[in-house]
């Protein structure tokens, strides 16, 4: 029995190549099989200790998910390198303190990158390399997840989005993904034949601190059009979308601010205005960080204090604290989210370019939440680390995203190995 195997006996061949690692370990003949033996299972069961993803020991990599290559001992610069040259970049080593370990791990990158190729050395204790292979496996996922997926255009982009559309043919060409477009009228008629139950308008307003503006009517129209929605994204199986929604207010007289806000919470990702560079945003987003995110209009910047204050007037429920029920902000009617977000740490970020090739991304502190008038109903104060002066020199678009805890490092790898170019 390997190492690894008695380490995780149940697990190790049951799990999907996207949520384990495959372990190539290698060490000099000069050692003892034996004690290199009891060596990798100790440093392969710390990790896994300390939180890392399934490993599972091969001999060679199989092609099928992610590998790493755990440099046992220094003398086997050469044997690494005809192993890395049938792995896809980035090569992932994993070094440790001992038996000239890392030496050889920082020869063996350097040989790769002047090759041409990418990687990285994972060093440290055992709860930083957990954390760096989890990071990959996130990553690797994250893409998997976004090929070959079908998103949806319901309605065309809102006219004042100048800057924010994506190039079809990359779509599908590049990344595999098929866009389906679905009438602004399919939803309209939808949501018109629906007729919502009480327990379903219940559902949404049993746990608002208060419903100020909208009566019965304007709940029970809210709730029929996410009904709408959800249809339309089982019909044609949607793992996100983005809807004009400006046409819901003026044939509907109402919102589609509930719809979207209770899709992401349901983990299918909803924009709106037909924002499609935003729409990827909160789908790389939501993939990367396994959670719900917030498409925000940036609403106000101060480069000198690192401040900003986002809004808008959708907002998924499971990122607030607490929420009442507001009409629209811009037409005052219908249904608005004026949701409070928790303060903690978060990232703000945007990909942009109609090939998505464009970043900004910081990180900061959610600081706390106003309730001005004369801003869209969810409004959140944010501290940035890092300067912001970007926003206005060179923006990417107005819809920026939000996401809970810090995420620009995992952000900025995916982007770099699979948007920049």
């Amino acid at each position: 029995m390997s190492a690894l195997s008695s380490v995780f006996p149940s697990e190790a061949h049951t799990l999907s190549a996207m949520n384990k690692i495959e372990i190539i370990a290698r060490a000099s003949q000069l050692h003892g099989k034996q004690e290199m033996a009891r060596l990798e299972q100790r440093i392969l069961a710390d990790i896994v200790a300390s939180g890392g993803p399934a490993l599972e020991e091969v001999s060679f990599p199989s092609g099928d998910g992610i590998a790493a290559i755990l440099v046992l001992t220094g003398g086997v610069e050469r044997e690494v390198l005809k192993i890395a040259s049938q792995m896809p970049s980035p090569i992932i080593l994993i070094a440790h303190p001992g038996q000239n370990s890392l030496p050889a791990s920082l020869e063996i990158l350097a040989r790769i990158r002047q090759d041409g190729g990418s990687g990285e050395i994972l060093f440290g204790t055992p709860k930083e390399i957990a954390a760096g292979l989890n990071r990959e496996v996130r990553i690797n996922s994250a893409w998997e997840a976004l090929r070959f997926s079908r998103v949806g255009l319901i309605g065309d982009p809102s006219e004042w989005l100048v800057a924010s559309d994506v190039d079809r043919a990359f779509l599908k060409g590049q990344i595999g993904v098929e866009l389906v477009n679905v009438s602004i009228d399919e939803l309209v008629e939808g949501s018109s034949a629906h007729k919502p139950s009480r327990s379903a308008i219940g559902q949404f307003t049993k746990s608002a601190s208060s419903v100020k503006e909208p009566d019965k009517a304007d709940l029970s129209g809210s709730v029929a059009i996410y009904e709408g929605l959800r249809s339309i994204v089982n019909k044609y199986r949607l793992s996100a979308c983005t809807v004009r929604c400006f046409d819901l207010v003026e044939r509907l007289h109402n919102t589609g601010c509930y719809a979207l806000s209770r899709l992401n919470d349901e983990q299918i990702v909803a924009g709106c205005e037909g924002d499609m560079q935003a729409m990827f945003s909160m789908y790389l987003g939501f993939l990367l960080s396994g959670g719900a995110t917030f498409m925000a209009n940036i609403a106000s910047i101060d480069t000198d204090n690192r401040e900003l204050i986002i809004a808008h007037c959708t907002c998924p429920l499971s990122l607030s604290a607490g929420f009442a029920i507001r009409s629209h902000f811009e037409s005052s009617i219908g249904v608005g989210i004026a949701a409070q977000i928790p303060p903690g740490p978060c990232t703000l970020f945007r990909l942009g370019g109609d090939r998505l090739n464009r970043l900004f991304v910081r990180e900061g502190t959610i600081t706390g939440s106003l309730a001005r008038e004369d801003l869209c109903r969810t409004q959140v104060t944010l501290s940035i680390d890092g300067s912001i002066e970007p926003l206005l020199s060179s923006p990417l678009g107005n819809h920026h995203v939000l996401i809970p805890g810090h995420h620009r490092d995992t952000i900025e790898r995916f982007f770099d190995r699979y948007l920049s170019q």
